[in-house]
């Protein structure tokens, strides 16, 4: 009988049977796909809130949870978390390792550990390429403007701060991928970077599972007798650069001519003030900016949402927009390209990659709000467009993200750094 492989994971996806509305997504329908092959057993470590490590298995995963104060620097391991690591490691005793990502730290505790174990780097965002992008086009008033009663109680809140935060910890990320032999990709666009950055390393192309329900969901239809123009856009929280602030400018530019229009935003971002609550800076400054502009009656802040209801919001929107500054993939053009939704997303880092102009989304140069609206009105007069966009993301996606070809792929990684030790 042919032995399994140990593969031990570190990342920032909790795996479970419930269904979750937290980013990562894609992570554990990888996870979950992984560990149902035959030839491979799955462990992994995440972070979590539990007052001590705790061991909760997942389907046929083996996990362990670790509680959120062992995350003390990020570019050093606690000295429980690196003596835990290393004696997972003995008992375990895996063929492969993989970090998946650089933000949540493990990767710097693993090389502390100073293991023998092979370890593959999956790179996910990038802190030191994302700080000339942070602000997402934003002034230095409307920094100022960021300013409010929770920046002014911890002023590591603003997004200047923020931004440093990047930078700070961007030049302790360069160290480490500086330091492993093997990484993984999922773009061009950080390809490129990495090659740079760690010209000796064995760099792997990957590719991103989706969730089961993009697949298994049928394509998107145009909505003949709609009474409001719907659209769909979704961040994973309060963050400039993100540029909400653009789709904002392109809103008000369609409003007049299109009273009917309606934009919809998911994500962790919250808007409603709660008891203990401090809404952060800049999202107060998003609010301000959309009553400026006369748009607040047409927003809707939707908050977390898992699989169904994103599907559910897609179906019933006329296009789908992302106006990020930068991107290192980006799972919600992924999905909702699965979906068929025609898109319009801004040509900025990793994005151009996922579609073709004019045949499978429409593009804008990055923070032009102008382009961005004329993008938006295309779709919304011409039917033909969008039924011609709908069926050849969804085609694209169909191969890009097909979950076959995207298994195999990283089985194929593994088996590569295994078997060349």
């Amino acid at each position: 009988m042919k032995k399994k492989r140990k593969i031990l994971w570190f990342c920032a996806a909790q795996f479970s049977d419930e269904k979750i509305k937290t980013t990562g997504t894609w992570l554990i329908a990888m996870g979950n796909a992984v560990a149902k092959n035959a030839d491979i057993e799955l462990y992994n470590v995440t972070y979590g809130n539990v007052k001590s490590i705790t061991q909760k298995n997942a389907n046929n995963i083996t996990q362990w949870i670790i509680p959120y104060e062992e995350r003390k620097k990020y570019h050093q391991g606690s000295k429980e978390l690196i003596s835990f690591i290393k004696k997972i490691n003995n008992e375990i005793k895996p063929d492969l390792i993989h970090v998946w990502g650089t933000e949540n730290g493990f990767g710097f505790a693993i090389i502390e550990a100073k293991l023998r174990t092979p370890i593959v780097l999956d790179i996910q965002g990038l802190l030191f390429a994302y700080v000339q992008y942070y602000y997402g086009g934003l002034s230095s008033k409307d920094l100022f403007n960021c300013i409010g009663l929770k920046e002014l109680l911890r002023p590591k809140n603003h997004p200047y701060f923020i931004r440093k935060r990047f930078e700070k910890r961007g030049k302790h990320e360069r160290l480490l991928i500086q330091q492993m032999e093997n990484i993984s990709v999922q773009s061009d666009w950080v390809d490129s970077i990495i090659k740079c950055v760690n010209p000796k390393s064995n760099i792997f192309q990957t590719g991103m599972m989706l969730r089961s329900e993009f697949y298994e969901t049928p394509i998107w239809e145009y909505q003949k007798n709609s009474q409001t123009i719907n659209i769909f856009t979704s961040s994973s929280g309060a963050i400039p650069y993100k540029g909400l602030q653009v789709i904002f400018d392109a809103i008000a530019l369609l409003k007049n001519k299109y009273p009917n229009i309606r934009l919809n935003i998911g994500g962790d971002i919250q808007i409603k003030k709660k008891y203990g609550f401090i809404r952060d800076g800049y999202t107060s400054w998003l609010l301000k900016k959309a009553n400026k502009l006369g748009i607040a009656d047409s927003i809707s802040w939707l908050g977390m949402m898992d699989a169904d209801e994103m599907i559910r919001e897609m179906y019933r929107s006329s296009l789908v927009v992302i106006p990020s500054f930068v991107e290192t993939y980006c799972l919600f053009m992924a999905e909702s390209m699965m979906v068929g939704v025609p898109t319009v997303a801004s040509f900025a880092g990793a994005l151009p990659q996922l579609a073709e102009h004019d045949k499978s989304a429409l593009y804008f140069p990055t923070g032009d709000h102008w382009s961005c609206a004329r993008q938006i009105e295309k779709i919304i007069t011409d039917q033909e467009l969008a039924k011609k966009l709908s069926i050849e993301a969804r085609n694209t996606a169909l191969q890009r993200n097909d979950q076959a070809k995207v298994l195999q792929t990283q089985l194929e990684i593994y088996n590569k750094i295994i078997d060349a030790l």
